[in-house]
């Protein structure tokens, strides 16, 4: 768009220094609220050039001068300084400040502009964002020929030099009562007052005005006005900051959570679906590692594939504000992605791109390209560690991360029937590339929650060599580090010395769901029950439909001998999936508790006649339910039967129906084996009320004190 008056390329050129804006994005930030500041300040559209490029000049083959020649004939030129900025070696102080400097001088309107009211103002409006050195101050003034007359963004306060922010924490301790709106404003209008002198002429004389053209009160009207404006004043800044506080920062908050639903599949070969899946996880992935954004989880997100839902009810049923869809169509070698993010609340488009590939050449491209356009559109503020984390990919062999996509569909589907498909395809991305870190971690948890055939014992150090070498290629994958933090808890109990590998996790990935659930499990284990819960309600946020989760909320309040809470959670794990077993069984022991024994034993009885994957029996839980119920002979009967079948039974679960049954010492002996065994089921054992008949025996406390439950 061009300038206002003819031959001029821009009206206003941003100049700064890249690495000021990489801390938190505060030129970004910057400009784009002088956009919309401009737009409510000029009847027309202003045009305003910001060069968003990462680096700090152009590469070496290019010509600098002719380059920036047309961008640099502007009208005002607004210099970000800062204490980095007056550095006569960087490329914004050479190329943009001193070249339109000496440009601005030689034009039709020179560097200094007279205003109507007869002041003279500079075409180099300078927003200052640090106190400057002495040196640094002389070296500009002396470019300037005058005194430094900046918009001042600074933070006021003692020992800080930075940029006042959009948002202040505690505004009202900068020391100077800076309002950064204000300043925005005042930028914004300083613009007008120039443009406007340079776009019309200047009258010859200033109009006189006389007495007469005033209206002067009596003594006593002036004294009441006099009071007005102070009280006036005096509220105007509490109104100002219930304003932002009741608009703008709400609005940052719906801005800044999203939901990635699945991508449609729209290829002719529908077996791709687990391609189109694997695109929409990747970007989820990238989003969920920026601690400012809000992503929900792909168990949830991906509840809603073939909804016919509205977004707008996508988004009120998830608590976020932006949805990001998409779809993959593939047709011989060509692969189009089509990906748009919308406004859920007012269903606008906010970005919305086609990529086109052939033969799948840099398809990974497609996740962090896509992932820094929302980070931007949204003013994410991103740390380096953020910013890298976009620009990631974990593997540029595409026929190896095919294969781990498959790898990951399977082991999605949690049955035993498609395990060994998963470490197969695992095992054949690593065969391409050798270094794909993520394939090893998936390994990992399948050796570690799956065992593969193997006891927990057995498949351990497995899943502790897949873990290692998964993170000795890449120390920054928050699955490995929270997988690693789940064998050092759940499976090895060291639960103190497990928290620094959740919380290292949760630094990469502050979205992994997974991580704040272990990292609960681990506080409600050893008994600090308001932090438990608060990692599980982080979980539960992050995503409210995986019944994983739902089913963990229920089992805490069970264990906290919350009966009816307990029994009002398993119903809503069941109603997101009916089939998930274990949520059956712990609705069964919560009405137990309320000594509801008859349905209990009705929905333990309508299990299928297995034993699941840590052990959990149907005749072992009938047992313990007719046991609680007084029925000890029907109780033995289950019991025995469950015995005689021979199958990988939890100790844990056999020792909890021997201490209904009275038999304490086989109770106890079960416990040892669980803790011998590392049964997972022993993360239960400090404070679940099954225990609560042998609680004082000292071979109890013996298992406690082993599993370090108690110092």
């Amino acid at each position: 768009m061009a300038s206002i008056i003819p031959g001029f390329e821009y009206d206003i050129f941003i100049s700064y220094r890249h690495k000021d804006n990489k801390y938190d994005g505060w030129v970004n930030d910057f400009v784009a609220n002088l956009k919309r500041e401009l737009e409510a300040t000029f009847k027309e559209e202003v045009s305003l050039y910001f060069d968003e490029n990462t680096h700090d000049g152009l590469l070496e083959i290019h010509n600098v001068d002719k380059s920036l020649e047309g961008k640099l004939k502007c009208l005002v030129f607004i210099p970000i300084i800062s204490q980095t900025y007056c550095d006569p070696k960087s490329f914004a102080w050479q190329h943009e400040f001193l070249a339109f400097n000496q440009r601005a001088k030689e034009d039709a309107f020179g560097i200094d502009i007279r205003l109507p009211n007869g002041n003279v103002c500079s075409r180099i409006l300078p927003v200052r964002i640090h106190d400057l050195d002495a040196k640094d101050k002389a070296l500009l003034e002396a470019e300037l020929k005058g005194v430094l007359r900046p918009v001042d963004f600074i933070y006021k306060s003692a020992g800080v030099n930075r940029p006042l922010r959009n948002s202040e924490d505690n505004p009202s301790s900068n020391l100077t009562k800076t309002f950064y709106r204000d300043q925005i404003n005042k930028v914004a209008n300083a613009i007008k007052e120039t443009l406007l002198a340079m776009s019309e002429p200047i009258p010859s004389e200033k109009p006189v005005r006389t007495l007469k053209a005033f209206n002067f009160q009596s003594q006593k009207k002036r004294k009441i006005r006099v009071i007005a404006y102070i009280l006036l004043a005096l509220l105007l800044p509490v109104c100002y900051l219930g304003f932002l506080y009741f608009t703008q920062t709400k609005t940052e908050l719906r801005d800044k959570s999203i939901a990635v639903l699945p991508f449609v599949d729209l290829s002719k070969d529908h077996d791709q679906e687990y391609f189109s899946d694997g695109m929409m996880e990747e970007i989820l992935n990238h989003l969920s590692k920026i601690s400012e954004l809000k992503v929900i989880s792909r168990t949830t997100s991906m509840k809603y594939r073939g909804s016919k839902q509205s977004l707008n009810e996508i988004a009120s049923e998830l608590g976020v504000s932006n949805i990001l869809s998409g779809s993959v169509r593939t047709s011989g070698g060509k692969v189009r992605i089509t990906v748009q993010l919308i406004d859920a609340k007012t269903d606008k488009q906010l970005w919305s791109q086609d990529y086109d590939y052939q033969d799948f050449k840099d398809i990974l491209a497609v996740q962090s390209d896509a992932s820094t356009k929302v980070a931007t559109i949204l003013r994410l503020k991103l740390s380096e560690q953020e910013q890298g984390s976009l620009g990631k990919q974990n593997t540029e062999n595409q026929l190896a991360y095919n294969f781990y996509r498959k790898g990951r569909s399977f082991w999605d589907k949690r049955s035993y029937a498609n395990y060994d498909s998963a470490e197969l395809n695992y095992k054949r991305a690593i065969e391409l590339d050798p270094e794909y870190a993520l394939a090893y971690a998936g390994l990992a948890d399948l050796y570690t929650f799956n065992q593969k055939g193997l006891s927990q014992l057995e498949a351990l150090p497995i899943a502790k060599a897949y873990v290692e070498k998964a993170l000795a290629l890449d120390s920054s994958l928050c699955e490995a580090w929270t997988t690693k933090g789940f064998i050092q808890s759940h499976i090895e109990f060291d639960w103190k010395g497990s928290i620094k590998f959740f919380d290292k996790a949760l630094r990469l990935n502050p979205n992994y769901p997974i991580a704040h659930l272990y990292k609960g499990n681990v506080y409600f284990a050893y008994g600090d029950t308001a932090r438990g819960n608060a990692e599980t309600r982080k979980a539960l946020s992050l995503d409210p439909l995986s019944s994983s989760i739902n089913w963990v909320v229920g089992r805490n309040y069970l264990i906290g001998r919350q009966y009816q809470m307990s029994i009002k959670q398993g119903r809503k794990t069941l109603a997101l999936d009916q089939r998930y077993i274990y949520a059956r069984i712990f609705l069964a022991l919560a009405l137990i508790g309320t000594k509801s024994y008859d349905e209990a034993i009705s929905i333990l009885n309508a299990l299928p006649d297995l034993t699941y994957g840590t052990g959990e029996n149907k005749h072992v839980m009938l047992s313990y339910a007719y046991a609680s119920s007084g029925n000890t002979v029907k109780a033995r009967v289950e019991l025995d039967f469950a015995l005689k079948r021979k199958e990988n039974l939890s100790p844990f679960y056999l020792g909890m129906t021997y201490v209904a049954l009275g038999d304490n010492d086989k109770a106890l002996d079960q416990f040892e084996q669980g803790y011998e065994n590392r049964v997972i089921q022993m993360l239960f054992m400090k404070n679940n009320p099954w225990t609560d008949p042998i609680r004082d025996d000292p071979r109890f406390k013996a298992i406690l004190k082993k599993m370090n439950f108690t110092d």
